[in-house]
């Protein structure tokens, strides 16, 4: 009876010994951060290695919820999720998908070993586990959710872009391209009269009034006639501003103040009119900026055609095959110059070209995209290749190549370049090169920026040197341009460009001079041989 006894106890301790060398080895191999809260708010000892990686800290021993993500998160956030984790643990919040779950994207800012910052999202999905002690314990799962957040952001804009394509292509099918043009003018006039309205000094209670009304008549102008052509992304921003407008109109008393807040629904105003613009532009070119022109033919029986906007006529709408596409201004002038290959119609290369004219129109610069080697990208790193050559042509467009004024002044061609070329190099590994012949990076600024936007403070900034400082531009959020009317926000786009090198296994190096150039060299590690081909 003794060793019948004695041979269970063993048994037992073996068994138990098994589950927590499972235990230990779940908590080390999972990409999660992992952690049990018991019922008191408390974080309980056994985490994974990730989580450690997640927080930037190893010591979550007696840890709550709200000490572990208080120094990350703001103030707003911290008391949404102490609300959210004291319903989770009295039992009254449903974690089963049925209510939504406000730290489902979490906004944090970790702080990095050299001092920098760089912001995340994260998200935290809480379990109901094994009890302890008759207790009922949380099993939280925390992942990192930030390239989801950011691809999210860029789909919706992306949503946004085509809506207004078609928006703007019925606007002109409905009403004509003449009205249509002088719609843009009219608007544009508006724009310019809004704008000038709020900049004018005011101290007088009267004068606030004569600002308030002469803003209201504009913008509900815009309103209507963007009704009128069914812009509804322009309707619906003119109306939002109109009613901000109309509640200032209902208070007894003005102050600038009461203005600053008509700042954000007036940037998104502006915004809906430049895309429309740009959008316009793009579907048919014009001899000269204030008209707008679709072009029609006639067929053998006598039907007129019109046809198709160029962001509508590719191969696949037009059911041609298309084996020289026709070259813009730019495009004609590098290859006349041996710049670039012209790149076959639908390929990456005629992607990225389309790409860098319409940003580059969108900017008021000239600039030419001089590609080679892309054809010769293998299939697991195309996506890859792609999402970087958008951001670097993106960066290098806004950040780098100067307005035709200033590349004059400085002696430069008045056409900006970017060079891209993709490559095999030994040991059967890959470069992506890319150049641009712009105003390069000017470390004062990146370190003045650093140390006024708090990703650097004042001493560890002075102890950086030049080449340290420039990598500072692939930290998240940071920039050094300011949000103008129209714009998005800045800072997130170097960001990407490393996450999308390291996922791919790969490491990015940058150099810059002055006044000159841009200079990226991303490496890619080898591929098996049969996975060089689709």
């Amino acid at each position: 009876m003794f060793n019948i006894a004695k041979r269970q106890q063993r048994e037992k301790q073996e068994s138990a010994g098994a589950h927590i060398r499972l235990t230990d080895a779940v908590l080390k191999s999972s990409t999660q951060g992992l952690f049990l809260l018991d019922a008191k708010d408390r974080v309980l000892p056994q985490v994974s290695s990730s989580l450690a990686k997640i927080f930037r800290r190893q010591d979550f021993g007696n840890l709550s919820f709200e000490k572990l993500i208080g120094p990350i998160v703001s103030s707003k956030t911290l008391t949404a999720a102490r609300t959210q984790v004291a319903r989770i643990l009295d039992g009254t919040a449903k974690t089963d998908g049925t209510e939504p779950n406000p730290l489902q994207d979490v906004e944090v800012r970790l702080v990095n070993p050299d001092g920098s910052a760089e912001v995340a999202h994260y998200s935290f999905e809480f379990t109901p586990a094994d009890e302890q002690g008759g207790t009922l314990v949380w099993l939280v799962r925390v992942s990192d959710i930030s390239v989801r957040v950011q691809q999210g952001r860029e789909l919706e804009d992306l949503r946004m872009q085509v809506q207004t394509q078609r928006d703007v292509l019925r606007g002109v099918l409905h009403a004509g391209a003449e009205p249509f043009a002088a719609f843009l003018q009219k608007t544009d006039a508006s724009m310019k009269t809004i704008n000038g309205v709020l900049k004018k000094p005011a101290r007088e209670a009267d004068a606030f009034r004569s600002k308030l009304e002469e803003t209201l008549q504009e913008v509900d102008r815009v309103r209507r006639d963007a009704a009128g052509f069914k812009l509804a992304g322009l309707e619906a921003a003119a109306r939002q501003l109109e009613d901000s407008l109309l509640d200032l109109r209902g208070r007894s008393t003005l102050s600038g103040s009461d203005f600053l807040p008509l700042a954000v629904k007036l940037d998104h105003l502006f915004g809906e009119f430049s895309l429309i613009r740009s959008v316009s532009a793009q579907a048919a070119p014009a001899k000269d900026s204030d008209s707008l022109a679709l072009s029609a033919r006639m067929t053998d029986n006598g039907t007129q055609v019109i046809e198709a906007p160029a962001f509508l006529a590719g191969p696949a709408q037009t059911g041609l095959a298309q084996t020289e596409p026709v070259q813009s201004e730019p495009a004609a002038k590098s290859a006349s110059k041996g710049l670039k290959r012209i790149a076959q119609a639908g390929s990456l290369g005629s992607t990225l070209t389309a790409l860098t004219e319409l940003v580059a129109q969108q900017h008021g610069k000239n600039v030419v995209l001089a590609s080679s080697g892309l054809e010769n990208v293998p299939p697991k790193y195309q996506a890859a290749v792609k999402n970087v050559a958008i951001q670097l042509i993106r960066n290098a467009i806004l950040h780098g190549i100067e307005t035709p004024e200033a590349r004059t002044s400085a002696g430069k061609p008045l056409y900006g370049t970017l060079h891209l070329e993709f490559k095999e190099i030994p040991d059967q590994a890959f470069e992506l090169l890319f150049q641009d012949d712009g105003c390069g990076l000017d470390p004062v600024k990146v370190r003045a920026t650093a140390i006024a936007r708090g990703i650097l403070d004042q001493e560890t900034a002075v102890r950086l040197r030049d080449r340290q400082v420039i990598k500072l531009i692939f930290k998240s959020a940071f920039t050094t341009l300011e949000s103008a009317p129209g714009e998005p926000k800045h800072g997130s786009g170097m960001a990407l460009i490393r996450r999308y090198v390291h996922d791919a296994g790969g490491k990015i190096a940058i150099a810059s001079l002055t006044g000159h150039d841009t200079r990226f060299k991303i490496t890619l590690p080898a591929v098996a041989a049969d996975a060089r081909v689709a």
